[in-house]
């Protein structure tokens, strides 16, 4: 039973170096002497766990071997980038890019300990049921959600299509339950809304996921339909996705032929990304509004409009992600998502571990959150910017590159 627990755990760990263990003179990974040594020492630390350790009915192989992968990849200090994922995070992940999922179409937002309903989603199940912004969500299926956190209920909340589940609100000091069926939703990856009183139009690109620079040039032409003239570009808390989505958004405002970005190999090579030579973008008055959780392609197109001189940055220093990633499939149908080049802005500067510097820092004050969209919508201006400093800041820093 142990060489079966050993193979498999250093087959997965060490991509297909079980070979050299077992006699085999090919290893298609190229493996170093070093390498095979630290193969030998997690196999002896393992035998000592294996067969000493007072708690054998605890032993899970698949989780020792999956815990190993993410301490070693933790060890590069690509953080938040390259990552282990296990297959049902593999399945998590291509549906975060996709436009569509399957829920209820509720947003949640946590505040003063509460989980609150930010908006339903425009005819969604949530809403057809009657689930209104501002409704505080305190149980899932029964089962109360006080002191989780709001990925742990989104988890709750999601299921298969089709299912229903109950969810419990609190409105008005009264708590009611909704029984929900989910449903297939598209994802609204852009959303706009002008700042009541100004022709400033407020542009939330919350990832960047398929097909969201169409669904933003959709919504930009929408808001100047209404009269804006002068715009905010908010990536806050946006962690990135697809890099031809990140190309297609700094197409939008930069002119032909500018450097969107620079990706750097691991030999120093470098090769340059442009706007096509074709493009006609929109040259109203732009911000980009950013915070330390904009990361990735937001990073990459915020960088690439501060460079080329069309908008100011307004807001945080953001997380530091400028690695280009590349799936390495495992056997058992896990995967490795590793660096294996860095992105740098137009002028050369790196992201990876610095980020975007603002030209503008602002933080949001004490008990204070990103506004949306969606709401700000039914507010005044001076109701938008005492619950939102850095979009006030961003809105002033339109005024002051009049």
């Amino acid at each position: 039973m142990l060489a079966q627990r050993l193979a498999f755990v250093l087959l997965v760990l060490v991509l297909m170096l079980a070979a050299y263990l077992y006699g085999r003179s090919e290893s298609p990974a190229g493996v170093s002497a070093e390498n095979r040594e630290s193969v030998a020492l997690y196999a002896e630390a393992l035998e000592m766990v294996d067969e000493d350790y007072v708690g054998q009915e605890d032993i899970d192989s698949e989780q020792q071997t999956y815990g190993a992968i993410e301490g070693m990849l933790e060890t590069l200090g690509d953080e938040g980038h390259t990552r282990f994922l296990s297959p049902e995070e593999i399945e998590q992940s291509r549906q975060g890019l996709s436009s569509t999922y399957v829920g209820v179409g509720i947003k949640l937002n946590g505040k003063d300990e509460e989980v609150v309903v930010t908006s339903p989603i425009d005819e969604s199940p949530a809403e057809e049921a009657g689930i209104e912004s501002g409704d505080v969500l305190v149980a899932v299926d029964g089962e109360s959600v006080r002191g989780e956190d709001i990925k742990e209920i989104g988890d709750k909340v999601r299921g298969p299509e089709g299912t229903e589940v109950e969810l419990t609100m609190l409105r008005d000091g009264e708590e009611r339950a909704f029984n929900v069926e989910r449903a297939e939703l598209e994802v609204s990856a852009a959303t706009w809304s002008l700042i009541p009183g100004t022709d400033v139009a407020h542009l939330r690109l919350a990832s960047f996921s398929e097909n969201s620079a169409e669904k933003l040039a959709e919504v930009t032409a929408e808001a100047r339909a209404a009269g804006a003239k002068r715009f905010v570009l908010d990536v806050r808390d946006n962690s990135g996705g697809l890099v031809s989505e990140a190309e297609g958004v700094a197409a939008q405002f930069l002119p032909a032929g500018s450097t969107i970005f620079i990706r750097k190999e691991a030999d120093d090579e470098q090769e340059a990304t442009y706007v096509p030579d074709n493009n006609e973008p929109m040259d109203a008055p732009l911000v980009v509004l950013v915070n330390e959780g904009s990361a990735s392609s937001a990073e990459i197109v915020a960088g690439a409009l501060r460079d080329n001189e069309r908008a100011r940055v307004v807001g945080e220093t953001t997380f530091g992600t400028g690695t280009v990633l590349d799936e390495y499939s495992l056997s058992d149908g896990s995967a490795i998502l590793l660096g294996i080049a860095e992105w740098l802005t137009p002028d050369g500067n790196f992201i990876r571990g610095s980020g975007i510097e603002p030209d503008v820092e602002v933080s949001l004050e004490e008990g204070q959150e990103p506004r949306t969209p969606e709401e700000i919508k039914d507010l005044s201006k001076e109701e938008v910017f005492d619950e939102d400093a850095q979009l006030e800041r961003a809105f002033t820093a339109l005024q002051e590159g009049e």
